[in-house]
Order: structure tokens, then C-alpha cells, then sequence
């Protein structure tokens, strides 16, 4: 059944580090700066705001990592505050100290304000590493009252293997945490894992849809924002209830659905990139019922067939040989 869920990205930037520097003012002017972002954004009443990669040590330099809070510390706790007055999810990400252990981490914060769940960067930069950041081992997806939703975190996007754990965690959004844009990488992401990709960037901030279209953007790039006529937040509400699906067994079916459900559902096709959408816009049926009903095969588990019958197929033929 149709499943709406308003989401909303800040393209947050530093306050000045000032040239008497402490780091409590640092930090409050921080937080004060995004609480202000986050209130506003906070009423197009969203399900989950997104907040940039260590966006509260942004302007220290290398100092950032010096500063490193532990989870729960003082920069969720103040997310925490605003997701359990708001009722909405925040992702929070900053460099996380666990005792002597650093992680760069994007926190999940519930709309009670408890954090349910926290993503390490799988794949830091080597200049990360090099201050003792440790890579994550996994790219789960968080179970929200919305649906599945992953995340990853800037250098990430450079790595296929992400994108893959996203995809076979079952990941239906993902939040992406960064300090460079990504661009068209971000659409490549979005066809490839079936997923809404929510990016938070300084610079430039996406919300895209899993067909890889810009829903809605902002951040300094835009000349309104950049002048202040606008705050550079950017809110969309999209369908979770929306599926991919690759062509293959599955296009011969659409006639059926559409003559069954007429108006009922929407379906997107993609013939260059061999895949359609298909979303459910009724109260009573799901796109899982349509699947049973129809006998669909969702895009990720089409592919993983393909994976093992490839495999199949090689240990056939290693037996072959081996017989001859």
C-alpha cells in the first residue's frame, strides 16, 4: 500500500572557527547553527531529517579528530533532543571515540530520541586511517517504522562492495553522509540498489529516486541559497512502497497488473536501463501483494538467481572437464 514518507537534507556549513579559539565555543556555535536548521526544516513535519559527514568538527582542520565524541555524547544528545520534540528521525553523522577505538559514524536517532542504530564507514579515506579511524565491517539497514534505510558515508561512494552490502541488507533508502557532492554517482547508486538515495553534502544536497531522478536539491551551489534567500534544506515526500524490478521474466506481467489495478499502481519503465518501478498508490494492496499475486521477481533477488545459477553453472562445468 501506498507508504509517503517526507524526508528532508541540510546542506550544513561551518561556523568560523575564530581566531581565539576554544573548542565549547566552537561547539556550541556549532550546534547552535544546525538546531536552527533542523527546527526549520523540522516544519515541513519530516520523518527524518539528514544532517553532512562529521558535519559538528566542519572548519578544525585535522583538529576534528581530536574532538571525537563518544555515542551518546553531547552532539546527539542535542539531536537526540530535537527528534524526540519533533517526532522524527535524524541522522546524525560525526567521528565517534568508543575508548581508544575512532570510527567515522553516522548515528540513527529514533523519534523518541534513543539512537537504534549506528553506521561505520566501510571504506575510509587513507588519510583517515592514518589519524587511526577503523573501516566498518558491514553496511546494514536500519529497520525504521518506514521501511529499511542503509547509509554511507563519502569515500564510499567510490566502492561497489557498499553498494552491494546496501543492496543485499535490503536497504529501500540510503542516507548518504559526504563532504564531495557525488553526483552522477549518486543516480548510478540509486538504479543499481533499488533504493532512494538522501544525500547530505555541504555543498550540494540531493534527494533522488531509485529510476536515479533529482527529486529535490539544494545547498551553496544554488544561487538562492548561496544569497540567503533560502535555507539550504530540501525536503520531498516519496513512496516506499515503490519496488525495481529488471525487465527480464517480469515485463510480460505488466499488462495483467495495470488491467487489474488501472490507476491503483504506477509503473516507471526504463527500457534503455531494462528495468521498471512499480509502485502501489492503494491503501489495501502492497507491492508484495503484487508481487505473490502477479508471481514478480524483484530486481536484487533476480540478480542473486543470476549469481548462483552462474555459479552452478561453472561447478557443471569444472565436472566436465574433470571427466574428460
Amino acid at each position: 500500500m501506498a507508504k509517503y514518507v517526507t524526508v528532508s537534507t541540510i546542506a550544513y556549513n561551518a561556523v568560523e572557527k575564530g581566531e581565539n579559539y576554544r573548542h565549547d565555543d566552537f561547539l556550541a556555535r556549532t550546534h547552535e547553527k544546525a538546531r536552527t536548521l533542523i527546527e526549520q526544516a523540522a516544519q515541513a513535519k519530516p520523518d527524518i531529517v539528514c544532517l553532512p559527514e562529521v558535519w559538528n568538527g566542519l572548519g578544525l582542520g585535522d583538529d576534528m579528530y581530536e574532538h571525537a565524541e563518544p555515542i551518546p555524547g553531547p552532539t546527539t544528545d542535542m539531536c537526540a533532543k530535537l527528534a524526540k520534540k519533533h517526532k522524527m528521525y535524524i541522522v546524525c553523522p560525526i567521528f565517534e571515540r568508543r575508548g581508544k577505538k575512532l570510527y567515522n559514524t553516522a548515528a540513527f536517532i529514533d523519534r523518541r530520541g534513543h539512537v537504534i542504530g549506528k553506521y561505520h564507514k566501510y571504506q575510509p579515506t587513507i588519510g583517515e586511517m592514518e589519524h587511526g579511524v577503523i573501516p566498518g565491517l558491514d553496511a546494514p539497514a536500519f529497520d525504521l517504522d518506514f521501511g529499511p534505510v542503509g547509509a554511507a558515508i563519502c569515500f564510499d561512494m567510490k566502492f561497489v562492495e557498499v553498494s552491494q552490502c546496501l543492496a543485499r541488507n535490503g536497504a529501500r533508502m540510503v542516507i548518504f553522509a559526504s563532504m564531495f557532492v557525488a553526483g552522477e554517482r549518486l543516480r548510478h547508486w540509486a538504479r543499481d540498489i533499488g533504493a532512494y538515495i538522501v544525500s547530505s553534502c555541504p555543498r550540494h544536497s540531493y534527494i533522488i529516486d531509485m529510476s536515479g531522478r533529482t527529486l529535490k536539491e539544494t545547498g551553496p551551489i544554488i544561487p538562492q541559497v548561496a544569497g540567503g534567500l533560502v535555507p539550504p534544506i530540501a525536503t520531498a515526500t516519496v513512496n516506499m512502497d515503490r519496488w525495481q524490478f529488471h525487465l527480464d521474466y517480469n515485463q510480460g506481467r505488466i499488462p495483467d497488473i495495470v488491467k487489474k489495478y488501472g490507476a491503483g499502481v504506477d509503473i516507471e519503465v526504463y527500457s534503455p536501463e531494462a528495468h521498471f518501478t512499480l509502485a502501489s498508490l492503494m491503501d489495501d494492496v502492497t507491492v508484495a501483494d503484487l508481487i505473490q499475486e502477479f508471481e514478480l521477481e524483484p530486481y536484487n533477488v533476480y540478480l542473486n538467481r543470476a549469481r548462483k545459477f552462474r555459479d552452478k553453472t561453472l561447478k557443471s562445468a569444472r565436472r566436465t572437464r574433470k571427466r574428460k
